[in-house]
Parts: C-alpha cells; structure tokens; sequence
C-alpha cells in the first residue's frame, strides 16, 4: 500500500474508525439481566455514528430553536460545538424491557407492576425531550454503556465530549429512536473544540426561530446564571401539598 495520508483524510478516517469501536464498546457492556440475552432477547442499547456535516448542521438548528423557546444560552453553545466537532455517537436505550430483577429502586414491587403504573406517563411523554419513566437497572446500564464508550475514544486519543441536548435534537429529528440517549461527540484537533468554549450573548426576544413542539418551555423572567439556564414552566400546574 502507497501513498501519503493528509491531515484532513487521516481525521476523519480515524474519527470515523473509532467512532465504530467505541459503538461496539456500549454494545458489550456489561447489563442488568444478562441472562435474558441467552434467551434469545433482543439488544436495547441503540448506537448512531454521525459524521454528515449537513446533519450536524441541522441538528445544531434544531438546537438553536429548542434554545430560544427554554431561554437558554447553553443550547446555541452546544449547537456551535455539532457545528465544529468531526463525528457524534449516539448511544441510547430503545425498545428496552426490564431485566425482571423486581429490585424495587423504581419504587415498585415488581416491575412488572411498574410498567403497568407507569405506561400512561410514557405515553405523555411524547411531547417532551426524552420519554419516560425508565427501569432504574436499564438506566445504569445506558450509563455503563457511555462510559465504556468514552473510555475507548479515550485509548485512542480522539477527544469525547459526552452531551444531552444534541442527543434530544437527533431523536426529535428522527436521527435516533432512543427514549433517552447520550451523544458522544468526537474530534481530532489540536485542541478539543468543545473546551473553554464561551457562552454566545443571545437577544432571545429578538429571536424568530421555528417552534419545535417540544416541552417544556422557558418562563418569563426565569433567567439563572446570567441565561445559561432559565426556569421552565410546568405542563400542569403545581399543587401544593395540604
């Protein structure tokens, strides 16, 4: 084999070839009711390279929008990074089931008596950012399944700036079909893109950004740490306890 590799064809070759190892290293984590597998039981942890650059651009849009409606500043940050990073993995629970361990940290007896208590909140949930509620156990193993992914992109010295909001974006845009992912997102640069990243100053009242659709949304006069954050409102209204 001849040739020369330039600096651009050798990243995102590498990115691209780590982000596949790292998507293997969630897929065999270690899980909550691994005995399940043995009987034929299907694979819950979803995993979505990324590395369309046109993508990452409408992911950081939708993100942009979602970020004018919650009156966060930390949302246009994040949508610059999408922009700037090389690759993103996605890593998420989808079509999970309980490891039937009936350990009671969802509150329940049994699961399935959590299930069964919990489906009408599953289905409201469609309106908001990820669906739930999620077995406690499963949870833990999406957790399990991030970090080994991390560490691999760690072996391999690609920097991994693990994310929630990209990953809200990919599964409202249909890029995931994870009830609640973490999104990896990786670079090969001299310095990783997503450090030391300031904060972008945003006019939300001037804004005229698309509605997403999504839940819940900023309340007027909720700015926290100078907009970064905003209070939300409610779907229903609170009830104080007698």
């Amino acid at each position: 084999m001849s040739g020369t590799f330039g600096y651009d064809d050798l990243r995102a070759d590498t990115v691209r070839q780590v982000a596949k190892l790292m998507a293997a290293a969630a897929v065999t984590a270690p899980k909550s009711g691994g005995q399940l597998f043995l009987q034929g039981k299907h694979l819950f942890i979803e995993t979505v390279v990324v590395d369309d650059h046109a993508l990452l651009g409408r992911l950081a849009e939708w993100m942009r929008a979602r970020g004018a409606e919650r009156r966060e500043r930390i949302w246009f940050r994040d949508a610059e990074v999408a922009e700037a990073v090389d690759a993103v993995l996605f890593v998420g629970l989808a079509d999970w089931y309980p490891p039937n361990y009936d350990c009671g940290a969802c509150g329940y007896a049994t699961c399935a008596e959590f299930l069964h208590a919990t489906a009408e909140l599953r289905r409201d949930s469609d309106e908001l950012e990820f669906a739930g509620p999620h077995c406690n156990l499963r949870d833990i193993d999406l957790g399990i399944a991030v970090g080994s992914a991390a560490k691999t992109a760690a072996l391999h010295s690609i920097d991994c700036r693990c994310q929630t909001r990209i990953a809200v974006a990919a599964r409202k845009l249909g890029v995931i079909r994870a009830d609640v992912a973490v999104a990896l997102s990786l670079s090969l640069t001299h310095k990783a893109v997503g450090f030391d990243r300031r904060f972008p100053e945003v006019d939300f009242d001037a804004l005229d950004l698309p509605s997403t659709g999504v839940l819940p949304t900023g309340a007027e006069g909720g700015a926290r740490q100078e907009g970064i954050r905003n209070r939300q409102q409610p779907r229903h209204p609170l009830r104080s306890e007698d």
